[in-house]
Formats: C-alpha cells, structure tokens, sequence
C-alpha cells in the first residue's frame, strides 16, 4: 500500500521539499574483477577505476537501516558486491530489515561461493550476460579465460539451488558489438525461465551514438517486443520497450529513486548528474537533503540527454503512461497461470 501511495504521490504532486523514494539503489562496493569496455559511472568512468574503500560492515549496515525507513525496495550493487569481504553477514543484517524485496546483482564470477546466503536473503538475483561466445565474453571480463564457463555453471547452480527465495534475471547490455549475439542469450533466458532484461550502452548518460538509428538495435527491441507480447518473460512493459527502441526522450522522475555510495554519500538528483548532497550516515533526512540539494544545485533538471537505464526509464513509462502498468500486469499474470498450468 505504501509503494502504491508513493506513485500516486509522484505522478501528482511530488513537492519539491520532500524526497519519497520508492526505489534504492545501495552500491556496496565500487571493486570489481572484471573490466567490461561499457562499465561507468554517470560520468564515464569506469567503477573499478574510483578506488574508494570497502564500507565498514556497522556502516554499511547503518545505511541500509536508514534506507529502510523511507523505501521497502533495495537493489545491491557495484561493482561487484561479492567482493564485498563480509557480504554473507551484510545479506542476512540487511534481510532482517523487512524489506518487501532485495535485488542483488552480479557479474556471477563467485556465485558460487555465496550461493547459499543469497538463496535465503535475497529475492530478485541478477546475472549479466552479454554474449553465449566465450572467447568474446572472456575477453570483455578483461582477458580472463575460462570465466564465462565458470558464470555459466554459477547460473546452472542457482537455478538448481533447493528451497531459494529468488528468482533469476539475466541482464544485457546492447552495444554495437553484440546485438547479434543477444537473440542466443534471449533464448538461453526463455528456454531457463528466466526473466531476460536488456538496456543499451551508455557513454556517460547518454546511449552510444552508434545505437541511434541503428538498424540491428531497432529489430532487437522489435523481436524483445514481439516475445513480450506472447507473454514471454521479457522485463519491462511493451511501451518501455518501445522507448528503449527508439531511444525516445522522456520525462525523468529522479526523486522516486533514492542512489547511495558505498559509504553513504547521495546523489542529487541521480547517480548520472552525481551531486554529492550529503551522507546518509551523518543525516537520514532525505526531505533536508532535498532542499540542500535545491539550495545548493538547484531544482531538479530538464534534462536533455536521457539516460536510458531500467530504473529511469521504468519509472518514467509507469508514471507517464499508468495504463502500460496495468498492461504489465495483465501479461505478467498469464505468464504464471500457463507456467503453472
């Protein structure tokens, strides 16, 4: 009821003196083993690169106490948050919370090794996946060979792990170089049950130029939107992916998200435009923030480059256009009557 309360709230009033996220995004970790040519920050640059060090694991859990009192929803993520040296003690703290769902993403390298804690922790695990070709995957990892087979046996082991509270998204980024590729990953996703997720490269914050009117990305999304509506296990609703496809621009809604560093720091308005307002640690007033924020920056921006990740984009489409919401639902539901059947 709250999060239902809180898209009503923001797709009516959303004053500008308040800050009611309905998602959070922790990074635990900016540390990361592999060196994929599309990883950054909002401003280009790549998260193994920031060199910030491991939060304490009393403050990583204080954040994400404070996170709680304002959101229910949390994804965990990095770099890689299984570098994260006491991530097994952070997954059960953070669990204990109560919060309706916990999102955890990964490059799936050490999967194995965490597989157990995260099964009973964690209730949406994401995998990036990018290419079913191992020597291109090994050499995007950064030349490190034998890991895509080594990721590809991880997800076999979460599939098959008894008694877990998650389920599996695999995530692709599009880039020039692979598009062709995405059709094999697609179908490894289907063919699992897995829930397949796709957003295109993004140089700073705005989507590789080569993907604009680019033929093979736009018969992607076409063949991802065809999938959909066959009631096939493609996140996101058909006119999210229609932006997706045509790169459209779109009305951001940055403060139904609430980013953090992995020592506490928040971005105003978003991780893309990355103002520091404060830290969440030393003031969990997120409406204070806010108005630091205005007073500091400014109001929240027109932005005319568009960041085209999930959560922007998502957020944007649900609240603009509120029927593709119901849409989503409506083929959400069928996929598990027939899943079940």
């Amino acid at each position: 009821m709250k999060s239902l309360l809180r898209f009503i709230y923001h797709q009516t009033l959303n004053n500008q003196e308040k800050w009611y996220p309905i998602l959070a995004v922790y990074y635990l970790t900016y540390h990361c083993n592999f060196r994929c040519p599309y990883c950054s920050d909002g401003n280009g640059n790549p998260y193994y690169t920031i060199g910030q060090s491991h939060p304490k694991l009393k403050d990583a859990i204080q954040i994400v106490k404070n996170i709680k009192k304002y959101c229910d929803y949390l994804v965990i993520t990095g770099g890689e948050p299984l570098l994260y040296p006491e991530v097994d003690e952070f997954l059960h703290q953070t669990f204990s919370l109560g919060f309706k769902e916990i999102i955890f993403t990964t490059n799936g390298y050490n999967l194995n090794q965490r597989l157990y804690s995260i099964s009973q922790t964690v209730h949406t695990l994401v995998v990036s996946l990018d290419t079913l070709d191992p020597i291109k995957a090994d050499k995007w990892f950064g030349d490190k060979k034998g890991s895509f087979d080594k990721i590809l046996d991880n997800i076999q082991l979460a599939k098959n792990i008894q008694d877990k509270k998650f389920k599996v998204h695999i995530s692709s980024v599009v880039t020039p170089k692979n598009i062709e590729d995405l059709y094999d990953v697609y179908q490894f996703a289907k063919k699992n049950n897995f829930v397949f997720a796709a957003c295109p490269e993004l140089k700073g914050v705005k989507a590789n130029e080569l993907l604009y009117n680019n033929l093979e990305y736009k018969d992607f999304y076409n063949f991802l939107i065809k999938e959909k509506k066959k009631g096939n296990p493609v996140y996101g609703s058909i006119k999210y992916l229609e932006y997706m496809r045509e790169l459209k621009t779109f009305r951001c809604h940055p403060f139904t998200m609430l980013t953090v560093s992995p020592d506490g720091r928040i971005f105003y308005p978003c991780l893309e435009i990355g103002y520091k307002v404060g830290n969440i640690l030393e003031e969990e007033n997120l409406h204070k923030l806010r108005i630091k924020g205005i007073s500091e920056f400014g109001p929240q921006p027109n932005c005319k480059d568009q960041c085209h990740s999930a959560c922007a984009l998502g957020f944007s489409v649900a609240l603009e256009f509120p029927s593709s919401v119901l849409s989503e639902i409506y083929l959400v539901t069928k996929r598990e009557l027939f899943r079940n059947l």
